[in-house]
C-alpha cells in the first residue's frame, strides 16, 4: 500500500475518532444541562460556545494532517464518527451517568440552583430599582 493511500485512510480514522470525542464532549455538557437546569438562552450560548471551540482543535487536525485544506471525506467522517458515538456509546454511558448521579442530582442541583439565583438576585437588585 502506497504512502499516500495509508495517510489518507490514517486521516479517516482520526476524522471518526475527533467526531466521536466532540459528541462525548457535548454529553458532559449534556451532564451538566441535567444536573443543573438552564433556560434556553443558557443552552444557546453554551452551544454556540462549545461548537465554535472545538473549531480550533478540527482545524488544528486539517491543517496539520492535509495542510488546511477541508476534504469532503474529513467533514463525513467527523459526522460519522459523531452518529456512531451517538447510536452506540452514548447511549448506555448516559444511562449509567444517569443512574449514578440520580441520587446526587436533587441534593447538589437543586443547592447550587438556589445559590446561583440568589446571588443573580443580589447582583441584579441594586440596578432594577431606577
Amino acid at each position: 500500500m502506497s504512502q499516500i493511500i495509508r495517510e489518507q485512510i490514517y486521516f479517516q480514522i482520526t476524522t471518526i475518532c475527533a467526531g466521536m470525542f466532540m459528541m462525548f464532549g457535548y454529553d458532559i455538557l449534556r451532564l451538566w444541562r441535567w444536573m443543573i437546569p438552564h433556560g434556553r438562552l443558557w443552552v444557546w450560548i453554551e452551544d454556540l460556545l462549545y461548537w465554535s471551540l472545538l473549531g480550533i482543535p478540527v482545524f488544528v487536525l486539517f491543517f496539520q494532517m492535509i495542510d488546511g485544506v477541508p476534504r469532503w471525506y474529513g467533514i463525513l467522517g467527523m459526522l460519522a464518527g459523531g452518529i456512531l458515538y451517538e447510536s452506540g456509546i452514548s447511549i448506555p454511558l448516559r444511562a449509567g451517568m444517569h443512574r449514578l448521579l440520580v441520587k446526587y442530582n436533587k441534593k447538589i442541583g437543586f443547592r447550587v440552583a438556589k445559590l446561583g439565583k440568589m446571588l443573580y438576585s443580589k447582583i441584579t437588585s441594586p440596578y432594577s430599582r431606577g
